[in-house]
């Protein structure tokens, strides 16, 4: 879930092509699957990312999901993941997606999201390994990006130990980054050693 009771200030982060190529995807646990996207599967997205804060509402999410991803429907085969439950239902979700800035194309991981009830368990993990990898093989060869925010404190930790490093001075097209005075922000927030890694990963 978003922590919104600290001020939201924007963080870019970078990891290698290296780094996503040579990540491992960690065994999940009994009775839970990946899979890639299937036709329909925007209600099951929309209904995550709203379950963690991302959106106000399921309709919203959906909205957003019809407008940004839908047009793009055929790439969404190869590039929008998903963790199954037991049951069946999708409940963690993230995109290989990339973005462009003119003629400049980067390569992006989007809205990583695991249903409340399904925390704890190693998805978080999971599904952004299991991103990182489809990055490496639909964007080969380019690094990889990712937009998150101070409200995003607990999922930084996850980015950081994966390889991500936090950018002092990138912007990412669309996004502003706020690196020092999300910095500010997060000590004190931060558990002391994803904070030492926070300062010593910067770039």
């Amino acid at each position: 879930m978003l922590d919104k009771s600290i001020p939201y200030k924007s963080i870019i982060m970078r990891a290698g092509f290296d780094t996503l190529a040579s990540v491992s995807i960690p065994a999940l646990p009994e009775g839970y699957s990946f899979r890639l996207y299937r036709r329909g599967d925007a209600a099951h997205w929309a209904a995550t990312e709203a379950s963690v804060g991302e959106f106000a509402s399921q309709e919203e999410a959906l909205a957003y999901f019809q407008r940004e991803f839908l047009p793009h429907e055929e790439l969404l085969y190869q590039r929008n993941g998903y963790i199954l439950a037991p049951d069946g239902t999708p409940v963690a979700t993230a995109t290989a997606w990339f973005e462009w800035s003119g003629n400049a194309r980067r390569a992006c991981l989007h809205w990583v999201s695991v249903r409340p009830q399904h925390q704890g368990l190693g998805l978080g993990r999971a599904i952004v390994a299991h991103a990182m990898r489809l990055l490496a093989q639909q964007e080969f060869g380019m690094d990889a990006y990712l937009h998150t925010q101070t409200w995003s404190h607990k999922a930084i930790g996850l980015y950081l130990r994966m390889g991500f490093h936090p950018l002092k001075d990138d912007p990412f097209f669309r996004e502003k980054n706020d690196y020092f005075a999300a910095r500010d922000l997060l000590l004190g927030v931060l558990p002391p050693e994803t904070q030492r890694l926070f300062d010593e990963m910067s770039q």
